[in-house]
């Protein structure tokens, strides 16, 4: 539980166009969904910070830096986090795309954040959010993957932003076990540090696009979790493993794999060994592309109508 330490001031403004990613539990396209939204939001001409706070660091793998020069697996944001510095994040990750670099360093936060700031619970949890102010209006839009499984980072995560998003699968387990462990932390989080903070939405990820029996049914377990299925995104993210394994051993977003399929080499060139099979990337890397690509429009007018009304 947060205890009643005295809040800093943070300015809440700054942290408006803020969306967190967020699901209690693993495997669901958290990291997949905050990678590809950022991505695509900046390669359509706007200028967006992607922010890693989880111990694995898979952001990393989806663009396609980790262990190189720029991947301290999390080491400068642990800093401002300790320090309440601003986050100096890493220019130009992709055009458009500034990244916060997440890593093991960052599954060390919550128990430094608790020697640091003792007896500071709602310090500790606003870490991320006065890191982040100062730096958040630069930008058009700041995506935050947060980490499954870990209510301290989780709660890192949901202090520092105005809207949260969470991917499920369509199974039971992962809406009534993960959406029900966030769905916990979110109601703490805004009744404690941060009152801003919105459901903006549930998106099913990775099903089946003729699975029209068990989207019904997944709407029906997400109406008993959270009261009603109206948090549900029209948007349905469908299921590739292809483009999965794509994406990470590349290093690529979806919509970059959508263009790089275009050039796979022919059959006959593969035959005549003058092509490598490790070259050829899922022709259905376009399919998923679209509806990650519909998402994000989704995303953006759910939040405007909302702000608006």
């Amino acid at each position: 539980m947060l205890d009643a330490d005295p809040s800093p001031l943070i300015d809440r403004s700054a942290l408006a166009h803020c969306y967190v990613i967020a699901n209690g539990k693993g495997g669901v396209g958290k990291t997949t969904l905050a990678s590809n939204f950022a991505g695509l939001v900046a390669a359509d001409g706007g200028s967006v910070l992607l922010v890693d706070v989880n111990g694995q660091g898979n952001v990393g793998r989806d663009l396609g830096y980790r262990e190189s020069s720029i991947d301290d697996e999390g080491a400068a944001l642990s800093e401002a986090l300790r320090t309440g510095a601003p986050l100096k994040p890493v220019s130009g990750v992709r055009p458009g795309l500034d990244v916060v670099v997440g890593g093991q360093h960052v599954g060390a936060v919550p128990d430094m954040l608790a020697a640091t700031y003792r007896m500071q619970q709602h310090r500790q949890a606003l870490a991320l959010a006065i890191s982040l102010a100062p730096v958040a209006g630069r930008y058009d839009l700041v995506v935050i993957d947060s980490a499954p499984e870990n209510p301290p980072l989780q709660q890192l995560a949901l202090s520092a932003a105005r809207w949260m998003v969470a991917p499920t699968r369509s199974d039971k387990a992962s809406i009534t076990d993960g959406l029900g462990s966030i769905s916990r932390q979110f109601r703490l989080v805004r009744n404690t540090v941060n009152p801003d903070l919105a459901l903006l939405g549930v998106v099913l990820f990775g099903s089946g696009s003729a699975s029209k029996q068990i989207h019904r049914n997944a709407r029906q377990w997400v109406a008993d979790e959270l009261g009603t299925d109206g948090y549900l995104f029209d948007t349905i993210v469908r299921y590739s493993e292809a483009v999965g394994q794509d994406a990470r051993s590349h290093g690529r977003l979806v919509h970059e794999l959508e263009v790089a399929a275009a050039s796979n080499p022919k059959f006959w060139d593969l035959r005549a060994g003058r092509a490598a099979a490790g070259t050829i990337v899922s022709a259905t890397s376009a399919s998923v592309a679209e509806d990650l690509a519909t998402l994000a429009r989704e995303i953006l007018t759910r939040a405007a109508e909302q702000d608006a009304a």
